[in-house]
């Protein structure tokens, strides 16, 4: 399971499995803080597993460098203290989204890109290069989401 990335070590003792997490996170989208952006798969689909692949990447990067005290998880959301700060993930089937939410504007193009080399990597090394998507990314001005290809 480790090799697949649906495993990743929780510290000394334990492992993390999110695909058995069972509680979900009803909180509105409203209510999670700071910039968004959203990784939108709605042209083809979200396969199962993608999500939990990334919270293990996460996790498992995590705990390199800090350990996994106040991180939080759940069935479709994970918050997740990084080396270069805290990131939310919220997966929503209805859509065939997974949104990722950081607080620190500075360390935003920074973690976006840790996000995607995850997505990447999940993409060549589990699903066959078969995952196609596209990325928006929030106006900090406006808060609308516009296209990453024209925001650069």
């Amino acid at each position: 399971m480790k090799r697949t990335m649906l495993l990743s070590k929780w510290d000394r003792e334990s492992y993390l499995i999110p695909s058995l997490l069972r509680d979900t996170y009803v909180t509105p989208e409203t209510d999670i803080v700071g910039l968004r952006c959203v990784f939108d798969f709605s042209a083809s689909f979200l396969p199962n597993g993608v999500f939990q692949r990334l919270v293990c990447l996460c996790v498992e990067l995590r705990s390199r460098n800090f350990g996994n005290m106040h991180s939080k998880l759940y069935e479709n959301f994970a918050s997740i203290v990084l080396q270069q700060g805290m990131v939310r993930l919220l997966e929503t089937k209805e859509t065939q989204t997974i949104t990722l939410y950081v607080e620190d504007d500075s360390a935003a193009g920074n973690l976006l890109t840790i996000i995607q080399s995850m997505l990447q990597k999940v993409n060549s090394d589990v699903m066959g290069a078969g995952l196609t998507w596209e990325t928006y990314v929030e106006n900090s001005n406006t808060n609308e989401l516009i296209r990453l290809s024209e925001a650069q």
